[in-house]
């Protein structure tokens, strides 16, 4: 289709949407919903989407800037590297409350205290971008997502609309995703280690807003009018109502326990060293550790360098996942030239515990706790490892 064919065609919706809304207005009510976080990584952060009731005709729509195609070429490949086009769908009221009856998650309702002229543009808005070519978006976590469009589709659709920038939290992205991840150890854990620098900027009032509930708490605060009392939200209800709170994971299931563990055992070992004693299957051990902490560099630096997700994008984690500890392992640690590494690995590993520890802020990162069990795992692992090919110098040499 043409740019003039696709052109009559937005003029012919337009046309549509705004005789059916001059004429159905005074009965047409649109709200924001808002669903809690489900029990799947994908869910927990909750999510959002805009309800359209006529109660003329009886149509009760939901506009959701959640969902994407599971057909489309490269699926796996693009979701894995932000490459992967998100849409705006529309489905029954009864549909989508159906779905999260069966998952049991709460879902609350605000409706919007809308005049005429600014109700018909919100459904001419959605309209519009349930055209074919308007329909997908690039998604981000943080800047472009399910609750974020919405905040879009309120910002340039209602003139009056103002928000109290006083309740701005000033959280950091991250500290606010971590509210969701806590009862989810080890996605947690794992978030910290991929997420970099940018996860750790302030966030404003509109920023904070990709979190569907911080844009409902938002939305409560917001008024028509700049300074005027009339408030955006009409009505709060709830549609749905069963207890979310999640279960914390089982200690001995957290990656906290199992790190204080390895690292118990790797003092057994540098300790049972120390006496002159060793064991066989420590060689596999630590080679096994390497190649772990290897994979996980490379699988940051990828997400670094190799996606459009801009979250784990300056990831000062590999710092201490550097991809100098295998080379040093594995091929230089007997070479002249292996002192020299053996410092600059050492002094990765001892700006990565201080930056852990919180005591002082060194990178502009936070970093996970368990980063130091696993970084003085890696130094006392570090030291035996030298200090046992120096003994097997020493054993040759004399």
């Amino acid at each position: 289709m043409n740019l003039f064919f696709r052109s009559m065609l937005i003029v012919l919706l337009l046309g549509i949407g705004l005789s059916k809304v001059e004429s159905q207005s005074p009965s047409v009510i649109i709200s924001i919903l808002t669903c809690s976080p489900g029990d799947e990584l994908y869910s927990i952060y909750g999510h959002n989407a805009i309800r359209v009731q006529n109660l003329e005709t009886g149509s009760d729509l939901v506009y959701n800037y959640g969902t994407f195609d599971f057909d489309t070429p490269g699926f796996a490949l693009k979701f894995m590297r932000g490459q992967l086009p998100y849409l705006l769908s529309v489905a029954s009221y009864d549909d989508f409350l159906y779905e999260y009856q069966y998952y049991k998650r709460s879902v609350t309702e605000q409706i919007l205290n809308l005049d005429e002229p600014t109700a018909e543009k919100i459904i001419i808005f959605l309209q519009i971008n349930m055209l074919p070519e308007n329909r997908a978006y690039a998604y981000d976590f943080f800047k472009d997502n399910c609750a974020t469009r919405i905040r879009d589709v309120l910002e340039q659709n209602i003139a009056t609309l103002h928000w109290d920038e006083q309740r701005a939290t000033e959280k950091t992205f991250r500290s606010i995703i971590k509210e969701y991840q806590r009862p989810m150890a080890w996605a947690d854990f794992g978030i910290d280690l991929i997420i970099g620098a940018p996860a750790d900027q302030k966030t404003s009032l509109s920023e904070e807003m990709f979190i569907p509930d911080y844009l409902a708490i938002a939305i409560s605060g917001a008024t028509l009018g700049g300074a005027s009392t009339t408030q955006l939200e009409l009505q709060h209800r709830s549609l749905l109502e069963f207890d979310n709170r999640s279960e914390n994971t089982p200690l001995v299931w957290t990656p906290r326990f199992l790190f204080f563990t390895l690292w118990l055992i790797e003092l057994g070992i540098f300790l049972m060293q120390a006496r002159g004693k060793s064991f066989k299957w420590t060689k596999l051990y630590d080679t096994l550790w390497v190649i772990i902490l290897t994979l996980g560099g490379l699988l940051m630096l990828f997400m670094w360098f190799g996606t459009n997700h801009i979250p784990t994008k300056y990831n000062w984690n590999i710092l201490w996942a550097n991809l100098l500890i295998p080379i040093w392992y594995f091929y230089a640690r007997r070479k002249k030239w292996s002192k020299m590494m053996a410092m600059v690995i050492l002094g990765c590993l001892v700006i990565s515990i201080v930056n852990a520890l919180q005591i002082v802020q060194i990178l502009p990162q936070y970093f996970n706790s368990i980063v130091v069990l696993i970084g003085s795992i890696l130094l006392l692992k570090g030291w035996r490892i030298w200090k046992d090919d120096a003994d097997h110098v020493n054993r040759k040499m004399a």
